[in-house]
């Protein structure tokens, strides 16, 4: 693990505290837990029987998959338009590096924070590949650097990475490292939560009002863009990924398909299936 000293960019001084200990931000932070007790990652991989990591040593192979599909596509967008040739990201829970490779190619510097020895792995690789040396790799929770003076960013990013129990705290370092922009990205909904919902009694995890909500309860002013994707995934690979998060059963991948297929939501293409996914995403921003 490369030292969090060498790896930010200085410490912010100008920074308004914000508090953790709210009444808001502890009822938001409570409901986040339980939620996640219920069906986070965590909640998911238990079904399944799985391991987090066994989940993310997959889960590159899967975003290589879908890549063609559009993501992050206008996502990208959106962080792109908040940075200039001479910023600096902290890129927490920066997986294969979705957002820091093309940020590396564009600004000065990007922080990864990924937890999982595999994605890092393999970011590492891609950075290599890529002849980017401009991104420093931490392999770390962000709960376990949270205790560290957090330091100056111009933009902090979180994308579909929230997956601390302590959101108050979580969100309260970002905050505090970001000196121009904190931009997280969090799921909204999607095509399937219902299907989920109604077949299996699944209950999608929690969605963006637990964060918008606790940055309200630190005293933060965050403003909401809600972005839709529509894609097509190769019926087989959204049930293989389905195995895992949520963790669905052979015979419940079997139901979910001749769902999919009564309801429309698959075009027979050759010989691949493809089911008609939309996923929307709330972008959270908070600008110090």
């Amino acid at each position: 693990m490369q030292p969090i000293a060498s790896a930010y960019s200085g410490r912010r001084t100008d920074v308004n505290p914000v508090r953790t200990d709210t009444a808001v931000c502890r009822e938001w932070t409570d409901a986040w837990r339980a939620r996640r007790t219920r069906s986070g990652l965590e909640a998911n991989l238990r079904r399944a029987g799985l391991t987090q990591e066994q989940f993310w040593s997959r889960y590159a192979s899967w975003v290589g998959a879908l890549q063609p599909n559009g993501y992050p596509g206008g996502l990208l967008d959106r962080v792109m338009e908040r940075v200039r040739p001479d910023s600096t990201v902290l890129d927490i829970g920066a997986g294969t590096g979705t957002f820091a490779l093309p940020l590396a190619r564009t600004i000065s510097h990007v922080t990864a924070i990924e937890p999982s020895p595999s994605q890092a792995a393999h970011l590492r690789d891609a950075a290599e590949h890529a002849n980017l040396p401009n991104i420093s790799i931490i392999e770390s929770l962000w709960e376990d650097l949270a205790c560290e003076e957090p330091a100056a960013h111009n933009l902090v990013l979180a994308a579909h990475s929230l997956q601390m129990d302590d959101l108050a705290l979580a969100l309260q370092r970002m905050y505090e490292a970001a000196s121009e922009c904190l931009l997280l990205i969090h799921t909204a909904g999607h095509s399937l939560s219902e299907a989920l919902h109604e077949l299996f009694g699944i209950e999608p995890g929690p969605d963006y009002l637990y964060p918008y909500h606790v940055l309200r309860g630190l005293g933060c002013r965050p403003q909401i863009e809600l972005v839709t994707r529509e894609c097509h995934v190769d019926l087989d690979l959204q049930l293989d990924i389905l195995q895992y998060n949520p963790g669905l059963s052979a015979a419940q991948c079997e139901t979910l398909s001749e769902y999919a297929e009564s309801q429309g939501m698959v075009l027979h293409q050759d010989d691949v299936r493809l089911l008609r996914r939309s996923y929307t995403d709330a972008l959270i921003t908070v600008t110090p």
